[in-house]
């Protein structure tokens, strides 16, 4: 372990950024923790990562750990296992996130953005001491999963799924994480870090019920790219696997 980069990934027993965690874990340069809500999931999503041979992945580089973002108690004690376990982190990947939820229109906006960005942010500050820790090279890195659809560009200009009509509560969460994004890349950037937002594009995942149209296993490329890829191509930007994406 003392030779690896040690990344938590929240949301990371299932969809992107259990194929995220799949694919860092077969480069055998991470040790990861692969962050859920119910423990007993994340235990499952490491015992399948032992039992699917077909896949390149090395689950001894994967150890679970239970963080629920719509409560600052586990966050708070789960900042306080790694740093009894580590006393350090190198990576934050903020993937853990919900698209739909039923009630008011106030009820709605409230959940959401309790876990999209309110959990987030919290569990970045909770974060942050250990974060500083780092000394690895490729540490000192926090990444957010984002959407296209934050894209306030995109949602004036285009038709489509993009089209600002669809999705309102949802995007509006994702342009607000973008925000709080920068806020921390130039808030941190004197000290180091490297702060992103990715966009893995519309994914077949539990988020959306499976209706994407992208492989799940390429828009964690866009995941891992926020994580890891060079300052200058990622750093206060929302990018893909590939490219910057617009505001």
């Amino acid at each position: 372990m003392s030779d690896k980069t040690l990344v938590l990934v929240t949301g990371g027993n299932q969809g992107l950024g259990f194929y995220a965690i799949q694919q860092m874990s077969a480069t055998g340069k991470h040790h990861i923790l692969m962050g859920s809500r119910d423990l007993s999931k994340a235990e499952q999503a490491i015992k399948t990562l032992k039992e699917n041979t077909e896949v390149k992945a090395n689950p001894d580089n994967v150890e679970p750990i239970q963080i629920d973002m719509s409560s600052d108690q586990s966050i708070e004690k789960a900042a306080k296992t790694v740093e009894q376990k580590y006393g350090r982190l190198d990576i934050l990947m903020l993937n853990a996130g919900i698209a739909y939820t039923e009630g008011s229109v106030r009820e709605q906006y409230q959940k959401i953005y309790d876990t999209n960005i309110f959990g987030a942010s919290v569990t970045v500050e909770a974060f942050l001491p250990l974060l500083r820790k780092s000394t690895v090279a490729g540490g000192k890195r926090i990444s957010f999963t984002s959407s296209g659809l934050a894209s306030i560009k995109w949602a004036a200009e285009s038709d489509g799924n993009y089209n600002g009509a669809m999705y309102g509560i949802y995007r509006s969460s994702k342009s607000a994480m973008n925000m709080v994004m920068v806020s921390y890349a130039r808030q941190l950037e004197g000290e180091g870090f490297v702060v992103t937002a990715t966009d893995p594009g519309y994914c077949a995942t539990n988020l959306n019920a499976y209706s994407g149209f992208k492989d799940p296993r390429e828009g964690a490329k866009a995941l891992i790219r926020g994580a890891i890829g060079d300052k200058k191509d990622v750093h206060a930007a929302m990018v893909d696997e590939e490219q910057k994406q617009p505001w």
